[in-house]
């Protein structure tokens, strides 16, 4: 048996010699899949074949029902294969009898356009591997077929970049290179990058802004942003008020009761004896034994 690769149109077929019995040949080559429009694409040398419904080229064989087989450029699943009864001609895929409309929607782009119909249902054979399927998204740059029906992205903008903390981590993209951020909401925590600015806060504008460097939570401790932008806390001056009646001071960083505190009973460090407690029978706060 002879073979040899011809191109006829938009069509590249393997050309192939008919055994005695009719049946068709194969090369032990795997050829490109290649879809006709019409019969001219189907003639190999001597050989005439027809485009069939599935919208491939099949060759007499009188081993099969409908005395047509499936060329080698058929693809997976449909090459060397016989052509089924009700696909024997060009509009039998579009055949009410089939229960199939025209078979030319694919599922994607990794299925070949014009299928068969099979148990009235339509069956599109897979793109050759490599085939180019990333369509008219414009964030997809490059993706190719892995030729089992599945397109795999090579490359693409992937928005995971915000241009800041008060925008949502994952963006959407509209163009090549071109993400959009939704803004968080006025209020969400965030962090500015500054050792000095604490409790800082969205401002609902794209902006993580912070009101007071070094805020205190504690009435007697004071901030202070040193020259590598970290914040300091130290003692407020001993017997500063800390709460709404004078009784409540500061002592050593802390707001105490200066009624109630043996530590400080009556002033700051005023601390009483074990045997005492700190009593308020007397105008000014003052140990007296238990």
């Amino acid at each position: 048996m002879a073979g040899a690769f011809k191109r006829t149109a938009n069509l590249v077929v393997l050309a192939v010699v008919l055994a005695p019995i009719g049946a068709l040949v194969h090369a032990c080559l795997r050829p490109q899949v290649f879809a006709c429009e019409g019969d001219a694409e189907c003639v190999v040398d001597e050989l005439e074949g027809s485009c069939v419904g599935a919208g491939f080229c099949a060759y007499p064989d009188e081993a099969c029902d409908s005395s047509l087989r499936f060329g080698p450029a058929a693809g997976d699943g449909m090459a060397g294969e016989c052509v089924p009864d009700g696909e024997t001609d060009p509009t039998a895929a579009s055949d009410d009898a089939t229960g199939c409309e025209p078979c030319d929607a694919p599922p994607d782009r990794c299925h070949l356009p014009t299928g068969s119909c099979r148990d009235g249902a339509c069956v599109y054979p897979l793109a050759p591997s490599g085939t180019d399927c990333g369509g008219d998204d414009s964030c997809v740059h490059v993706a190719h077929c892995d030729g089992a029906g599945s397109c795999e992205v090579v490359e693409q903008t992937l928005c995971n970049d915000p241009p800041g903390p008060c925008h949502e981590f994952s963006g959407e993209c509209f163009g090549p290179g071109e993400c959009s951020y939704v803004l968080r909401p006025r209020g969400t925590a965030c962090e500015d990058g500054d050792g000095c600015t604490l409790d800082d806060r969205c401002d609902g504008q794209g902006t993580c802004v912070s009101l007071e460097e070094c805020a205190s939570d504690n009435p007697c401790a004071k901030g202070s942003c040193g020259s590598s932008r970290q914040c300091s806390f130290f003692p407020v001056v001993e017997g500063t008020q800390c709460g709404p009646e004078p009784i409540h001071a500061c002592c050593s960083g802390a707001c105490v009761n200066l009624e109630q505190d043996a530590s400080n009973c009556g002033g700051c460090g005023v601390v009483c004896a074990a045997s005492e407690v700190c009593s308020t029978l007397q105008p000014t706060p003052t140990c007296v034994p238990t």
